[in-house]
């Protein structure tokens, strides 16, 4: 087998790997305070420090469909997927800069910016245009009741809509980046450790 079709396949197997355990860590939900996160971002992170850009976008594309056909809720997942594809992104341009542990903490903060706001946008502007998605109301109602409180005012409808969910989803994204920094850091520290060939080099 040539080098070239070999490193393809090895790709390919690190893809439906990471992508399948992406799947399977979201059906795993960790009790915090603030919600009960699923751990589905963690292989997107290892993605991120471990394989080229095109496999760790991917990586978090898989989540997305994966999630989304399991709970019903595309809406709200397959942004998250995207999101979290860019945070993959991210996070490995961090890791050809810094080490590679401090880069999957940072990318997981990115998700703030990168996933939450991926589902804000899609949210929002499928409530504020009438794209008759079904259960969108129901869900820009139910994520915003999060945050009653806040009401963006002189916003055109849009952007209001897409602050709306943004600020609500606070709470939760937040208990989830706790989390999955944790298990990500983890993980990484281990590779570092034991297999450090595996990581991008600063």
């Amino acid at each position: 087998m040539k080098a070239g079709s070999q490193r393809r396949s090895i790709l390919l197997v690190y893809t439906a790997i990471l992508g399948a355990l992406s799947i399977v860590l979201s059906t795993i939900r960790v009790s915090f305070p603030l919600g009960n996160p699923n751990l589905g971002s963690t292989p997107v992170s290892i993605a991120g420090v471990t394989t080229p850009g095109a496999v760790a976008f991917i990586v978090g594309i898989i989540k997305g469909l994966g999630v989304s056909l399991w709970t019903g809720q595309a809406l709200l997942e397959f942004p998250a997927g995207i999101g979290d594809g860019i945070m993959a992104l991210f996070t490995l341009w961090l890791s050809k800069k810094i080490n590679a542990v401090v880069a999957v903490v940072i990318g997981q903060v990115s998700r703030y910016l990168f996933t939450s706001g991926m589902i804000a946008l899609v949210l929002g502007t499928a409530v504020s245009v009438d794209l008759s998605l079904p259960g969108a109301s129901l869900l820009f109602s139910k994520i915003t009741s999060a945050a009653p409180w806040f009401s963006p005012v002189g916003l055109p409808p849009l952007l209001s809509n897409i602050a709306m969910v943004w600020v609500a989803m606070i709470p939760a994204i937040t208990a989830s980046i706790v989390a999955n920094a944790v298990l990500s850091g983890a993980v990484v520290a281990a590779l570092k450790r034991f297999y450090p060939t595996i990581l991008n080099k600063p």
